[in-house]
């Protein structure tokens, strides 16, 4: 129970509840103009200033009330700003390494991906001393099937592809439904897209057009350079196509490079036709990616990272 004490001239009375300060407001025996405190010690106020005694008379506050609470209220808020913002830098820090940390992940896996193509591409050279052509198409140049068709068996999907009628081609209704079966070593984890508009599985690694020829049939003796030197598929940031897509393959200078999207930030992988896998960074100089592209451009891999 809070004790009130009115003064008036040199005499204080109380201690009193608000119900009897009522009573006395009641019984004109105490004025809006009588000073009063709340406690023993205190500051005296106008008695008009007790909300709780007179609710008519505003909101106003004596002069000694909001100078003291005027600095609290600037205090409090320049602490909830603070906090705000030191909570805000927090989320932002954390987001920005979980992000990193995301992404180095995906990286790997993708890395791994591409490894994964590539000894299947090696051990489809064991058994048929070439690499398979980029595509294949028919003498009045409808397209056929792709090179990440004739791998199936080599990246554990010989179910698959035991299915594929090879007499027929690959968008022709008997083998268009095959092609609707996503395949993980054919997806890079950073890319959400894997399914394109016509329910197809996508592919976010795409040949070396200027190795892996359409009805072309390119072997290790055929890379002058050295198979540790030129690319054999590259990972794509954009322009998905369907991994049975036999027009699946591009020229690494023109997906790579200054102003191109890349997979990850700083640039993308590259599948090398010895089997490794490099990283190249958006700055490689074009005309370099380009002979680098070529069996013969007599170009070395120093400029990439494992």
């Amino acid at each position: 129970m809070e004790n009130w004490y009115v003064r008036r001239e040199n005499e204080t009375a109380g201690p009193l509840t608000l119900a009897r300060m009522r009573e006395l407001i009641q019984e004109d025996k105490l004025q809006k103009s009588d000073l009063v405190r709340r406690g023993e010690v205190g500051n005296l106020i106008t008695a008009a200033y007790v909300l709780e005694l007179f609710p008519d008379s505003g909101s106003s506050q004596p002069a000694t009330q909001a100078t003291e609470t005027a600095p609290r209220k600037i205090y409090t808020a320049f602490i909830s700003g603070l906090l705000i913002a030191v909570l805000a830098t927090i989320l932002a820090i954390g987001t920005f390494f979980w992000l990193k940390k995301v992404e180095a992940e995906h990286r790997a896996v993708s890395k791994i991906h591409l490894k994964q193509i590539g000894l299947a591409m090696k051990n489809y050279h064991d058994t048929f001393s070439t690499f398979p052509p980029g595509g294949t198409e028919t003498p009045d140049g409808k397209p056929y099937l792709s090179w990440q068709t004739a791998i199936l068996p080599y990246i554990k999907q010989a179910p698959l592809y035991n299915k594929v009628n090879f007499s027929r081609p690959w968008n022709h209704p008997q083998n268009h439904p095959l092609f609707k079966s996503e395949i993980d070593v054919y997806l890079n984890p950073a890319i959400e897209q894997t399914v394109s508009a016509e329910g197809l599985a996508l592919t976010h690694y795409a040949g070396n057009k200027l190795v892996l020829k359409t009805n072309g049939f390119m072997n290790y003796r055929h890379i002058k350079d050295g198979t540790a030197n030129t690319i054999l598929a590259v990972e794509v940031a954009e322009n998905f196509k369907p991994w049975g897509d036999p027009t699946n393959t591009v020229e690494p200078a023109k997906v790579f490079g200054s102003g191109k999207k890349s997979s990850f930030t700083g640039g993308n992988h590259l599948l090398i036709s010895d089997g490794s896998v490099r990283f190249v960074t958006d700055q490689i100089d074009p005309e370099l990616l380009k002979a680098l592209s070529t069996p013969a451009g007599r170009e070395r891999m120093d400029q990439f990272k494992d």
